[in-house]
């Protein structure tokens, strides 16, 4: 491959993802040309990486699942091994908050996944120094409301995910500084209906993914009815009901909605894709690919159907009716002033984030361990 390589004067994409081992030291200095370079899962390593020294025109750089780490990036980035990188995948490596350190030097960066990679919220206070990103994606367990309060001055953000963050409301409030986001992705339980009231404030959201959050109910809907330049909308497995779809109905721009496991389900017959004497089909939007588990609205029996109805018309009492009035917002269900979440005078919610920086730099230089260099030899 490195003699074909050689050959290749005008190559500027290549995709040898699944190759193990395919990449060689003989490739440096004959893909000088490259802007894409897609190496997931092809089982690189940090002592790989150490033998390319300049890749000029490199643009998108995809590790997704290799076994890298710190020392990998600190290289990439402190050596200006890629100079004109802007779109870095490092999900499910080996990143830790050491690494974190080395990312702003990528002063290009615009795009950045780190999916389940090894950090905390401490090391987030990095990415406040990249003001050039527009693509985030920091879904991991170990993210939380203190993470986010580092993000609020990437002014140029348009699509952030933390889809199983262990996101509250509090991180909502954090996030709605962030005017820019254009798409959304909170999934991680925590979020309930004051969280909704603060991301109503992002005007500019078109795709919106709250699935799994059991706290937002109706009221929750009822402020996200807020949001005018909706596309796309998950609330599959939260608490909203029929009752929401009045609130819902504003939304004239929606082309997705999806509401999968909602409670009163035979209310919604008909409002989807199908015919008044079926359950409803919903189209799952793009923020919500992977709610896959969600059971089926209504279902095949249609005397139970029937018992749903009659049930939650009781409840209901006087909701949405016939004359007309589809998408007026209830008074009852408009959030109360008191239920927002109030910031403190400096305007955080989180604590500080600790400790000054460590000399990282000299850390992960000391833990690379060199005999790695000997099996690229060997290759």
């Amino acid at each position: 491959l490195g003699t074909t390589l050689e050959r290749l004067k005008e190559l500027t994409w290549l995709d040898v993802s699944y190759c193990p081992n395919i990449l060689r030291v003989s490739w440096q200095g004959k893909i000088n040309s490259l802007k894409t370079l897609e190496l997931c899962y092809s089982g690189v390593r940090d002592a790989h990486l150490s033998r390319l020294t300049s890749l000029p025109s490199l643009e998108e750089l995809n590790l997704d699942s290799c076994p890298v780490g710190d020392w990998a990036v600190s290289h990439l980035a402190s050596n200006d091994v890629v100079p004109n990188l802007t779109s870095l995948d490092l999900a499910d490596t080996d990143l830790t908050d050491l690494g974190m350190v080395h990312l702003p030097k990528f002063t290009k960066m615009t795009r950045l996944s780190l999916f389940y990679c090894n950090i905390t919220n401490s090391g987030l206070r990095h990415l406040a120094s990249i003001p050039t990103l527009e693509v985030l994606n920091l879904d991991s367990r170990d993210i939380g409301d203190d993470g986010l309060s580092h993000l609020r001055s990437l002014t140029k953000l348009r699509s952030l995910d933390v889809f199983s963050g262990r996101i509250t409301d509090a991180g909502c409030a954090h996030i709605s500084h962030i005017k820019s986001l254009e798409s959304l992705e909170l999934c991680g339980g925590g979020v309930g209906d004051n969280g909704c009231a603060r991301l109503a404030s992002l005007e500019n959201l078109t795709c919106l993914n709250l699935s799994q959050n059991e706290r937002i109910t109706d009221r929750g809907a009822a402020a996200l009815a807020a949001l005018s330049g909706l596309r796309a909308l998950n609330l599959s497995n939260t608490r909203v009901t029929s009752g929401a779809l009045r609130f819902l109905g504003g939304l004239v721009r929606l082309q997705s909605l999806a509401l999968y496991g909602v409670p009163g389900g035979g209310e919604l017959v008909g409002v989807g894709g199908r015919s008044e004497e079926g359950p409803a089909e919903f189209e799952v939007p793009e923020v919500g690919q992977r709610v896959g588990g969600g059971r089926d609205v209504g279902g095949d029996d249609e005397a139970t159907l029937e018992e749903e109805d009659d049930e939650d018309d009781d409840e209901d009492d006087g909701d949405a009716d016939d004359d007309g009035r589809e998408g007026e917002v209830d008074e009852d269900f408009l959030v109360d002033e008191d239920l927002i979440l109030r910031e403190d005078e400096d305007g955080s919610f989180a604590s500080d984030s600790g400790d000054e920086d460590e000399d990282e730099s000299e850390i992960l230089d000391e833990e690379f361990d060199e005999d790695e260099s000997e099996i690229l030899d060997e290759e």
